[in-house]
């Protein structure tokens, strides 16, 4: 048998269309067939109004004495049956009782056939054949009703319909008179069609049934299932929540020091410039600084992914030139290792976020330089029909066949990847695939191990390729300086981070008062004497302050107009809403100081 999952785990046996044992097919199945019959064959008005014409078409036709006693008998069975009826109805009984109710009816509906039979000998007029076979006609009628309402309990149907059509057949085989026997055998084979037809109507509504309780079984099971998923969704949305409050709190941790270490870097690089084994000293601690931030940038631009703030800002951009600046900045790296990495293709014009597209091109070519010894690396644009194909192609390590459908996920690592090289944190594919989603451009990975890569990322072409995209170069220049000394208020609790700060900005020629809390800032305002030029505050401060509620104090004092820069380590979503509502200029620790002072002098400016 085909076997049927209960919502709590216990399998059930399906039931056979053909069983009407209680104790063997489905219990739930017993009680539905039990509720049907009591639903659809209990005793009405018509049956009592049909049991009084009875009475009436055979008065003085049959012996008055026995049909009054069949009058009697079959009125009282009529009235008990739809008592009892109108008791269940009321009562709805539970489940476990349906046994007994089933029993007792069974026995009332075994009396009332025997009693319609009985009317072959009671209401029999043995001289008068019209009548004869008008009773018989009033049995085989209510036989094939019995039939039909009771079709639901088989036994019910034979206990109902065998008596009355046999009782009735064997009045008229026991006349001699002619035609008699033949009337019996009829009413004989009438029975056997009703049998058959009260089978095939009972196996109809087993089958509907059975159907019936299959379909809730999967419904229930379809529910149980959508239950758990929804669970397990819950589940994984705490765990993702839980996660990205880690990173957010542990990314703020570490950015402390390393920001602090980078201006400390800075300065010190500053002082040993005619030491050319400082220099080299300082600069392998700042690449190594370097490569700490760069996984702590990837932990933010996550952050951002996550808080919904990264929006695209689409403008017609050259391809081809930002392929050939992306090769300028890892030159360097490239280089180092031994290796060509050029670019190649033709000038192409697509409509697209150039910092996004930009940061996307970036970290494939920084993983193709970080997973490439020998060889080099490709990157290239090409004309597919009204798309641009970007590819970055390498001869580096490759990547397994199971590793490409994974290799987009967070925090996933490359197997071959050997434990001297540095593998990041494994958030740079992932970064570059929702970075493509945001951008709606395809994102392709074809790979081989030991043999090389081919990331593409492919994109429609802008509709004008006529037109050159202006480059405006945002870097810094070197040597501007402001013949009044500017006056900087910097807001910062870290002893260490406002140390470094403090001592960068001063070496750039500006005057700089710390406040280390938001009480502190008046008497920080009166050391300036009154003139604030630019405000830098971090954004956690002490007792629950925030460098906003710092920069709108300092304001009120001096003007709507004065310069704002929060400095945070927060990197956390629900923190990245909150800074990005500020509409204040905004860095993250790390900072470079390169981008530091450019920020600064375009403020100041």
């Amino acid at each position: 048998m085909s076997m049927v999952e209960r919502s709590s785990g216990t399998p059930e046996t399906k039931p056979t269309p053909a069983s009407t044992n209680p104790s063997v097919a489905d219990p739930r199945l017993f009680h539905a067939q039990v509720r049907m019959m009591f639903a659809t064959a209990h005793p009405g008005v018509t049956h009592t109004l049909l049991v009084l014409i009875v009475g009436w078409m055979f008065w003085g036709v049959a012996d008055r004495n026995s049909l009054l006693i069949w009058l009697a008998v079959m009125l009282t069975i009529s009235f008990a049956r739809m008592a009892f009826v109108w008791v269940f109805v009321t009562r709805e009984p539970n489940d476990k009782d349906l046994a007994w109710w089933d029993r007792v009816y069974l026995v009332a509906v075994f009396v009332n056939g025997i009693v319609w039979g009985g009317a072959g000998f009671l209401l029999y007029p043995p001289d008068n054949t019209v009548y004869q076979v008008a009773l018989a006609f009033v049995i085989g009628g209510i036989s094939a009703s019995a039939t039909s309402s009771l079709a639901a309990r088989q036994s019910a149907v034979v206990l109902a319909v065998c008596p009355a059509m046999l009782i009735a057949a064997a009045r008229f085989l026991f006349d001699s008179a002619d035609g008699h026997i033949e009337m019996g055998f009829m009413l004989l084979l009438y029975l056997a069609v009703l049998m058959n037809v009260g089978r095939a109507m009972h196996r109809q509504i087993v089958d509907a049934l059975s159907l019936r309780f299959e379909n809730q079984s999967l419904v229930r099971s379809l529910e149980s299932s959508v239950s758990d998923l929804e669970t397990a969704r819950g589940e994984a949305e705490q765990s993702n929540r839980a996660k990205t409050r880690f990173l957010a709190s542990a990314s703020h941790d570490l950015r402390q020091p390393v920001h602090a270490m980078i201006l400390f870097v800075s300065a010190l690089a500053r002082r040993q410039a005619d030491d050319e084994q400082s220099q080299d000293l300082v600069a392998k601690i700042d690449r190594s600084l370097d490569s700490v931030k760069g996984l702590l940038d990837s932990l933010l631009d996550i952050s951002k992914l996550d808080a919904g703030i990264v929006h695209v800002h689409q403008d017609r951009l050259d391809v081809r030139a930002l392929l050939d600046q992306v090769v300028n900045e890892f030159a360097g790296e490239a280089e180092r290792k031994g290796l060509h990495l050029r670019a190649a293709g033709q000038s192409l014009f697509v409509d697209s976020d150039l910092v996004l597209l930009g940061q996307v091109v970036r970290n494939l070519t920084a993983n193709a330089v970080r997973y490439t010894e020998t060889g080099g690396v490709l990157i290239a644009v090409r004309k597919r029909g009204n798309s641009a194909r970007i590819e970055v192609l390498d001869t580096g390590i490759g990547i397994n066949e199971q590793d490409q459908r994974e290799v987009f996920q967070e925090f996933f690592q490359l197997r071959s990847v050997s434990e001297d090289q540095q593998g990041g944190l494994g958030l740079g594919l992932s970064i570059v695939q929702r970075t493509c989603d945001l951008l709606q451009c395809n994102l392709e990975v074809v790979s081989e191990p030991n043999k090389g890569s081919r990331f593409s990322v492919t994109l429609p072409l802008s509709s004008d390729q006529t037109q050159v995209h202006k480059h405006i170069d945002l870097s810094p220049g070197d040597g501007l300086m402001i013949d009044d000394q500017p006056h900087i208020l910097l807001v910062e609790d870290d002893a260490l981070s406002a140390d470094a700060m403090k001592g960068l900005l001063e070496s750039w020629g500006y005057k700089c008062v710390l406040a280390e809390r938001l009480d502190a800032v008046a008497d920080a305002i009166t050391a300036l004497e009154r003139r604030v030029d630019l405000v830098i505050s971090d954004y956690r401060l002490p007792d629950g302050e925030t460098g906003d509620i710092a920069a709108a104090e300092i304001r009120s004092q001096l003007g709507e107009q004065t310069p704002v820069l929060i400095v945070t380590g927060d990197t956390g979503p629900d923190r990245l809403l909150d800074l990005r509502g500020t509409g204040f200029d905004l860095l993250h620790k790390p900072v470079q100081p390169a981008e530091l002072r450019a920020i600064v002098r375009h403020l100041l400016t």
